[in-house]
């Protein structure tokens, strides 16, 4: 874990442990995110620095005997809650328990740090039940709670933390960090695309970049170049399996409202700036056209992340079929 690897989380780093080295620290911090912006990095890194038995600096010492077991994953004053596999949620019984063990005295005579990920996914009774420990908060004891800048969570939680947006870094710096860090053979306007389509989130976006990955992508819209002319969505369905559809829904609805920004001629803000050609060919569709393909394309998004046992073929397969059945009416 070195910031120097991350430039951009340096002074989110600095603010937030300032209060720590200052013996102020907030017992409940709450962090949203872009997802792939070095979030996991620094609050790993904030919370060793919470165990650190050292006060003199404001990064861990990555020596003390609190350090070391940190840096081995075997720290006992360290908890980490997520939601079990195969669960949609974080349960009132995985809090019950924690609070239980945030009671008991630290085993290291020092801090007792608690991270909560995707802290959004606590059910009701489980957020109420986490709630009457901030209330109340043994001494020495500190909570992390993290999730997406887009995540819901009850406005009790929120007002018992210090609420921390973890901002992404500029594009430029982006660029520049890819450039510099990793060997990639890309032109500038690609880097561009893949933090845009990111959100600008340095680390989602070298995912994306990764070979097979972008690879993907490409012969995604080289085949959208060939199907939509002849109106043929159920050709495009072929070159692709049903479960990757959320990512190309993504790719597909960037491409959408680029089209309407060519169209309104603002071309300098669209995402896809390695796919201009396809672009002006979405573009000369029409408004109308446009914008309910956007809306039935995003709508499926919404069904495949938040309805849980539908067939998500199916509704590939409906979207494939309705998009013909819009195309050919307007």
């Amino acid at each position: 874990m070195k910031l120097d690897d991350y430039p951009w989380l340096i002074l989110p780093y600095q603010q937030l442990t300032l209060g720590i080295l200052q013996q102020r620290a907030h017992h409940a911090l709450l962090i949203n995110y872009v997802q792939g912006s070095g979030e996991d990095t620094l609050i790993k890194l904030l919370a060793n620095r919470l165990l650190c038995q050292s006060t003199e600096q404001l990064e861990p010492c990555f020596k003390c005997h609190s350090c070391q077991l940190f840096l081995a994953n075997n720290h006992p004053d360290y908890y980490v809650i997520i939601n079990e596999p195969n669960k949609q949620s974080i349960g009132i019984d995985q809090i019950r328990s924690l609070s239980s063990k945030v009671y008991e005295k630290s085993q290291q005579g020092n801090n007792k740090v608690i991270w909560i990920k995707r802290a959004a996914l606590m059910t009701e009774a489980a957020a109420n039940a986490l709630l009457k420990t901030l209330e109340e908060p043994p001494l020495n004891t500190y909570f992390i709670l993290s999730d997406e800048h887009n995540s819901q969570m009850l406005p009790t939680i929120h007002s018992r933390c210090f609420s921390y947006f973890l901002k992404v870094p500029k594009l430029e710096q982006s660029i520049e960090w890819l450039k510099k860090n990793h060997n990639l053979t890309y032109s500038d306007n690609e880097l561009a695309t893949a933090l845009l389509l990111s959100e600008n989130a340095p680390l989602s976006a070298l995912a994306l970049l990764a070979p097979e990955k972008w690879q993907q992508r490409k012969v995604f819209c080289e085949n959208l170049l060939t199907t939509l002319p002849q109106n043929n969505y159920w050709q495009l369905a072929k070159t692709f399996d049903h479960e990757q559809f959320l990512e190309r829904i993504i790719w597909f609805c960037a491409l959408l409202s680029d089209a309407l920004k060519a169209k309104q001629k603002v071309g300098r803000f669209i995402i896809n700036r390695d796919q201009v050609t396809l672009v002006r060919l979405l573009a000369t569709y029409s408004y109308e056209k446009i914008t309910a393909l956007y809306d039935l394309w995003l709508q499926a998004r919404q069904h495949l992340l938040s309805i849980n046992g539908l067939n998500k073929e199916l509704i590939v397969c409906n979207v494939f079929a309705q998009s013909e059945v819009i195309s050919n009416s307007y």
